[in-house]
């Protein structure tokens, strides 16, 4: 019987979710702007010109009305499409520079399996850079991951052991706020696999992947979950 494979998210992965959650609420552009209309009806155009080649199932569509826009680096905008009929967090995410040009499409299929299992898949311009089924092991494994960066992160914390963490209250937390805790750790195991080569966060399919969490629900219920 063959080996179950090591889960591929850590500690530095999880910190990359969390950092890019928060840094990409930072970045949200008001709905009723006009530069957010503006973008949003540049997302709808480039997707129905058919420039871009998605890889939907049937019955899901990319609902440009709801989409959420956020500022990138030097001048550019991040349009993060919600993906209709497939599990919370599946989008389509559509970078655009300072002129408008479209420089890189992101999209990110979830899909749930039960409540602590599931798959991802990525495409990044119409290339699948990962399909990956995410086990219970993958999910406890992030879960842990994530209470030990918050004891690191506590005042006068020298060392970090996830003692006492719950992972069933951890789990209950989260679906309470309408989170799959697998999703939290597919996303980080996609951070960590696509976004290796760079440093830091900000790297945009993170930030579109974490887009899809907020920071604040997986700080609180950490903290549930360690009490």
């Amino acid at each position: 019987m063959a080996a179950e494979k090591k889960p591929a998210v850590d500690e530095a992965s999880i910190q990359r979710v969390l950092e890019d959650s928060a840094q990409i609420a930072d970045k949200v552009v008001e709905p009723k702007s006009a530069e957010a209309v503006a973008a949003r009806e540049l997302a709808e155009a480039t997707h129905r010109s058919g420039k871009v080649t998605l890889h939907l199932p049937d019955g899901a569509t990319a609902d440009v009305s709801k989409a959420q826009v956020y500022r990138v680096d030097d001048g550019g905008t991040l349009v993060r499409v919600p993906i209709t009929d497939m599990t919370a967090g599946s989008v389509v995410g559509y970078v655009f520079d300072a002129n408008r040009q479209l420089t890189q499409t992101i999209e990110i299929h979830l899909i749930e399996h039960t409540a602590t299992t599931g798959q991802i898949r990525i495409w990044l311009d119409g290339r699948q850079v990962l399909d990956r089924k995410i086990t219970e092991n993958d999910t406890k494994a992030a879960a842990n991951a994530m209470a030990t960066v918050a004891m690191k992160q506590k005042p006068g914390s020298t060392e970090a052991q996830p003692l006492g963490f719950s992972f069933g209250k951890f789990n209950s937390c989260l679906s309470s706020a309408g989170v799959s805790s697998w999703v939290v750790a597919s996303i980080g195991i996609a951070c960590g696999a696509i976004c290796a080569g760079t440093a830091g966060a900000g790297c945009i399919p993170c930030l579109t992947a974490a887009g899809g969490v907020s920071a604040g629900t997986i700080w609180f219920c950490i903290g549930k979950a360690t009490r």
